[in-house]
Protein backbone atom coordinates (compact mmCIF):
# COMPACT_ATOMS: atom_id res chain seq x y z
CA UNK A 1 0.00 0.00 0.00
CA UNK A 2 1.51 3.08 -1.06
CA UNK A 3 -0.03 6.37 0.51
CA UNK A 4 -3.25 7.01 2.45
CA UNK A 5 -4.19 10.62 3.16
CA UNK A 6 -7.41 11.69 5.26
CA UNK A 7 -5.69 15.18 5.82
CA UNK A 8 -8.17 17.83 6.81
CA UNK A 9 -11.32 14.85 7.53
CA UNK A 10 -12.64 14.67 10.64
CA UNK A 11 -12.27 11.15 12.07
CA UNK A 12 -14.45 9.67 14.60
CA UNK A 13 -13.01 7.35 17.11
CA UNK A 14 -15.36 4.91 15.03
CA UNK A 15 -13.46 6.13 11.52
CA UNK A 16 -10.23 5.10 13.52
CA UNK A 17 -11.25 1.75 14.70
CA UNK A 18 -12.31 1.09 10.68
CA UNK A 19 -9.16 2.58 9.39
CA UNK A 20 -6.97 0.32 11.67
CA UNK A 21 -8.69 -3.00 10.69
CA UNK A 22 -7.64 -2.14 7.11
CA UNK A 23 -3.86 -1.07 7.87
CA UNK A 24 -4.11 -4.52 9.99
CA UNK A 25 -4.38 -6.33 6.46
CA UNK A 26 -1.89 -5.11 5.23
CA UNK A 27 2.08 -5.58 5.40
CA UNK A 28 3.33 -1.95 5.12
CA UNK A 29 1.83 1.39 4.89
CA UNK A 30 4.71 3.74 3.09
CA UNK A 31 2.65 6.93 4.57
CA UNK A 32 -0.14 7.34 6.27
CA UNK A 33 -1.13 10.91 6.34
CA UNK A 34 -3.96 12.09 9.02
CA UNK A 35 -3.00 15.76 9.25
CA UNK A 36 -5.76 17.80 11.02
CA UNK A 37 -8.07 15.29 11.19
CA UNK A 38 -8.91 16.08 15.29
CA UNK A 39 -8.74 12.17 15.68
CA UNK A 40 -7.20 13.14 19.31
CA UNK A 41 -6.12 10.75 21.81
CA UNK A 42 -9.43 8.61 21.73
CA UNK A 43 -9.14 7.84 18.25
CA UNK A 44 -4.75 7.39 18.17
CA UNK A 45 -5.98 4.41 20.96
CA UNK A 46 -8.08 3.06 18.26
CA UNK A 47 -5.32 3.54 15.84
CA UNK A 48 -2.42 2.34 18.23
CA UNK A 49 -1.91 -1.30 17.65
CA UNK A 50 -0.96 -0.94 13.74
CA UNK A 51 0.92 2.18 13.82
CA UNK A 52 4.20 0.02 13.78
CA UNK A 53 3.24 -0.78 9.86
CA UNK A 54 3.67 2.77 8.69
CA UNK A 55 6.95 3.93 7.24
CA UNK A 56 6.05 7.56 7.31
CA UNK A 57 3.45 9.13 9.94
CA UNK A 58 1.74 12.57 9.95
CA UNK A 59 0.13 13.15 13.04
CA UNK A 60 0.34 17.26 13.20
CA UNK A 61 -2.85 19.45 14.42
CA UNK A 62 -4.20 16.59 16.11
CA UNK A 63 -4.01 17.37 19.84
CA UNK A 64 -3.22 14.12 20.52
CA UNK A 65 -1.30 15.56 23.47
CA UNK A 66 0.78 14.10 26.29
CA UNK A 67 -1.28 11.09 26.80
CA UNK A 68 -1.27 10.47 23.11
CA UNK A 69 2.40 10.32 22.27
CA UNK A 70 2.64 7.62 24.98
CA UNK A 71 0.70 5.66 22.51
CA UNK A 72 2.74 6.43 19.66
CA UNK A 73 6.07 5.47 22.10
CA UNK A 74 4.71 2.15 22.71
CA UNK A 75 4.53 1.89 18.45
CA UNK A 76 8.06 2.55 18.61
CA UNK A 77 8.97 0.20 21.16
CA UNK A 78 8.06 -2.07 18.99
CA UNK A 79 10.81 -4.60 17.21
CA UNK A 80 8.78 -4.42 14.00
CA UNK A 81 8.52 -1.34 13.80
CA UNK A 82 8.79 0.63 10.03
CA UNK A 83 8.01 4.29 11.42
CA UNK A 84 11.00 6.08 9.66
CA UNK A 85 9.64 10.02 9.65
CA UNK A 86 6.67 10.78 12.35
CA UNK A 87 5.06 14.43 12.60
CA UNK A 88 3.87 15.51 15.29
CA UNK A 89 3.80 19.39 14.99
CA UNK A 90 1.24 21.28 16.85
CA UNK A 91 0.10 18.69 19.00
CA UNK A 92 0.00 20.05 23.12
CA UNK A 93 2.76 18.53 24.24
CA UNK A 94 4.32 19.26 27.04
CA UNK A 95 7.29 18.02 29.05
CA UNK A 96 5.32 15.68 30.17
CA UNK A 97 5.70 13.15 27.38
CA UNK A 98 9.25 13.54 26.52
CA UNK A 99 10.43 10.92 29.17
CA UNK A 100 8.45 8.19 27.08
CA UNK A 101 9.48 9.31 23.99
CA UNK A 102 13.00 9.39 25.06
CA UNK A 103 12.88 6.09 26.03
CA UNK A 104 11.19 5.50 22.78
CA UNK A 105 13.66 7.06 20.62
CA UNK A 106 16.26 5.28 23.08
CA UNK A 107 15.70 2.07 21.47
CA UNK A 108 14.06 2.02 18.09
CA UNK A 109 15.59 1.19 14.93
CA UNK A 110 13.93 3.53 12.59
CA UNK A 111 13.15 6.27 13.43
CA UNK A 112 15.24 8.41 11.48
CA UNK A 113 12.75 12.18 11.21
CA UNK A 114 11.02 13.61 13.84
CA UNK A 115 9.13 16.67 13.87
CA UNK A 116 7.88 18.52 17.26
CA UNK A 117 7.31 22.15 16.46
CA UNK A 118 5.39 23.96 17.62
CA UNK A 119 4.61 22.33 21.13
CA UNK A 120 5.46 23.30 24.78
CA UNK A 121 8.30 20.89 25.32
CA UNK A 122 10.07 23.43 27.05
CA UNK A 123 13.50 23.01 28.58
CA UNK A 124 12.57 20.66 30.84
CA UNK A 125 11.55 18.56 27.81
CA UNK A 126 14.62 18.85 26.17
CA UNK A 127 16.42 17.84 28.39
CA UNK A 128 15.29 14.43 28.49
CA UNK A 129 15.44 14.22 25.10
CA UNK A 130 18.70 14.99 24.54
CA UNK A 131 19.69 11.84 27.21
CA UNK A 132 18.25 9.59 24.47
CA UNK A 133 19.97 11.37 21.81
CA UNK A 134 23.28 10.31 23.54
CA UNK A 135 22.61 7.30 23.47
CA UNK A 136 24.58 5.81 20.56
CA UNK A 137 21.56 3.55 19.36
CA UNK A 138 19.46 6.64 18.82
CA UNK A 139 19.25 6.94 14.71
CA UNK A 140 17.81 10.59 14.62
CA UNK A 141 19.03 12.59 11.51
CA UNK A 142 16.53 15.38 11.81
CA UNK A 143 14.87 16.83 14.90
CA UNK A 144 12.58 19.96 13.97
CA UNK A 145 11.86 21.79 17.67
CA UNK A 146 11.06 25.00 16.45
CA UNK A 147 8.39 26.87 18.30
CA UNK A 148 8.78 24.90 21.77
CA UNK A 149 9.58 27.57 24.44
CA UNK A 150 13.33 26.75 24.24
CA UNK A 151 15.79 28.83 26.22
CA UNK A 152 19.50 29.24 26.91
CA UNK A 153 18.48 26.38 30.07
CA UNK A 154 18.58 23.46 27.63
CA UNK A 155 21.57 24.65 25.37
CA UNK A 156 23.97 22.99 27.50
CA UNK A 157 22.08 19.60 27.17
CA UNK A 158 21.37 19.89 23.77
CA UNK A 159 25.19 20.69 22.78
CA UNK A 160 25.90 17.39 24.56
CA UNK A 161 23.63 15.53 22.41
CA UNK A 162 25.69 17.43 19.92
CA UNK A 163 28.77 16.70 20.55
CA UNK A 164 28.21 12.86 21.10
CA UNK A 165 25.35 12.22 18.62
CA UNK A 166 26.86 11.34 15.06
CA UNK A 167 23.90 10.63 13.01
CA UNK A 168 22.31 13.93 13.31
CA UNK A 169 22.47 15.96 10.07
CA UNK A 170 19.62 18.87 10.39
CA UNK A 171 18.58 20.41 13.79
CA UNK A 172 15.18 23.16 13.75
CA UNK A 173 15.85 24.92 16.84
CA UNK A 174 13.95 28.46 15.16
CA UNK A 175 11.09 30.23 16.84
CA UNK A 176 12.97 30.12 20.12
CA UNK A 177 14.55 31.87 22.80
CA UNK A 178 17.82 30.27 22.86
CA UNK A 179 19.94 33.84 22.51
CA UNK A 180 23.44 34.57 22.74
CA UNK A 181 24.55 32.48 25.53
CA UNK A 182 22.49 29.51 24.49
CA UNK A 183 24.31 30.13 21.09
CA UNK A 184 27.64 30.37 22.20
CA UNK A 185 27.14 27.13 24.66
CA UNK A 186 25.80 25.28 20.89
CA UNK A 187 28.76 26.84 19.73
CA UNK A 188 31.22 24.58 21.83
CA UNK A 189 29.65 21.47 20.04
CA UNK A 190 29.71 22.59 16.64
CA UNK A 191 33.44 22.38 17.07
CA UNK A 192 33.36 19.14 17.65
CA UNK A 193 34.54 17.18 14.69
CA UNK A 194 32.22 14.51 15.60
CA UNK A 195 28.93 17.03 15.15
CA UNK A 196 28.17 16.02 11.24
CA UNK A 197 25.64 18.91 10.80
CA UNK A 198 24.35 19.77 7.55
CA UNK A 199 21.56 22.00 8.13
CA UNK A 200 21.12 24.35 11.41
CA UNK A 201 18.06 26.94 11.84
CA UNK A 202 18.68 28.93 14.15
CA UNK A 203 15.76 32.01 13.02
CA UNK A 204 14.09 33.90 15.03
CA UNK A 205 16.14 33.52 18.74
CA UNK A 206 16.66 36.94 19.86
CA UNK A 207 20.36 36.73 18.73
CA UNK A 208 22.86 39.71 18.48
CA UNK A 209 26.16 40.65 17.26
CA UNK A 210 27.50 39.26 21.15
CA UNK A 211 26.88 35.25 19.34
CA UNK A 212 28.25 36.15 16.24
CA UNK A 213 31.73 35.47 16.41
CA UNK A 214 31.43 32.22 18.38
CA UNK A 215 28.81 30.77 16.32
CA UNK A 216 31.54 32.13 12.94
CA UNK A 217 34.24 30.46 14.39
CA UNK A 218 32.53 27.12 15.13
CA UNK A 219 30.67 26.66 11.77
CA UNK A 220 33.86 28.00 9.93
CA UNK A 221 35.33 24.32 11.31
CA UNK A 222 32.44 22.26 10.01
CA UNK A 223 32.59 21.16 6.41
CA UNK A 224 29.39 18.90 6.43
CA UNK A 225 27.71 22.56 7.02
CA UNK A 226 25.10 23.25 3.65
CA UNK A 227 22.57 25.36 4.65
CA UNK A 228 22.50 28.05 7.65
CA UNK A 229 19.37 30.09 8.37
CA UNK A 230 20.08 33.33 10.63
CA UNK A 231 16.80 34.89 9.33
CA UNK A 232 14.69 37.43 11.85
CA UNK A 233 17.58 38.22 14.25
CA UNK A 234 18.91 41.19 15.88
CA UNK A 235 22.44 41.10 14.02
CA UNK A 236 24.17 44.45 12.64
CA UNK A 237 27.38 45.31 10.73
CA UNK A 238 29.35 44.28 13.83
CA UNK A 239 28.62 40.79 12.71
CA UNK A 240 29.33 41.27 9.46
CA UNK A 241 33.46 40.66 9.47
CA UNK A 242 32.37 36.85 11.04
CA UNK A 243 30.07 36.14 8.46
CA UNK A 244 31.69 37.50 5.67
CA UNK A 245 34.89 35.02 7.03
CA UNK A 246 31.91 32.24 7.61
CA UNK A 247 30.98 32.35 3.90
CA UNK A 248 34.15 32.32 2.44
CA UNK A 249 35.48 29.73 4.67
CA UNK A 250 33.36 27.33 4.85
CA UNK A 251 33.67 25.50 1.40
CA UNK A 252 30.77 23.25 1.86
CA UNK A 253 28.16 26.20 2.62
CA UNK A 254 25.82 26.34 -0.39
CA UNK A 255 23.10 29.01 1.18
CA UNK A 256 23.16 31.07 4.15
CA UNK A 257 19.84 33.43 4.84
CA UNK A 258 20.20 36.45 6.69
CA UNK A 259 17.27 38.85 5.87
CA UNK A 260 15.25 40.60 8.31
CA UNK A 261 18.97 41.46 10.60
CA UNK A 262 19.61 45.13 11.42
CA UNK A 263 21.97 45.64 8.63
CA UNK A 264 22.60 48.60 7.20
CA UNK A 265 22.65 49.14 3.36
CA UNK A 266 25.87 49.03 3.15
CA UNK A 267 26.38 46.14 5.24
CA UNK A 268 23.98 44.35 3.76
CA UNK A 269 25.98 44.75 0.17
CA UNK A 270 28.90 43.79 1.86
CA UNK A 271 27.16 40.53 2.61
CA UNK A 272 25.63 40.20 -1.04
CA UNK A 273 28.76 40.66 -2.93
CA UNK A 274 29.85 37.21 -1.68
CA UNK A 275 27.23 35.46 -4.09
CA UNK A 276 29.49 35.05 -6.41
CA UNK A 277 32.48 34.07 -4.72
CA UNK A 278 31.69 30.44 -5.17
CA UNK A 279 29.12 28.54 -7.64
CA UNK A 280 25.89 27.88 -6.23
CA UNK A 281 26.16 29.65 -3.43
CA UNK A 282 22.78 31.49 -2.11
CA UNK A 283 23.60 34.38 0.11
CA UNK A 284 19.87 36.15 1.09
CA UNK A 285 19.98 38.82 2.93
Amino acid sequence: MGKLSFSELRLTPIDCAVLSHVIGLCDTIKHLDLEECYIQCEGLQRLGPVLHKCQKLSLGRNKVGDSGVKLLSAALRNPECKIWKLDLHRNDLSDSCAEDLASALSTNRSLIHLNLGFNKLGDSGVKQLSVALRNPDCKIQKLHLYGNDLTDSCAKDLASALSTNRSLIDLDLGYNKLGDSGVKLLSVALRNPDCKIQKLDLYNNALTDSCAEDLASALCTKQSLRILNLVTNSFTDQSVPALRRLILTCRSLEEIELFNNQFSPNGKRHLESLRGSRRGLRVTV
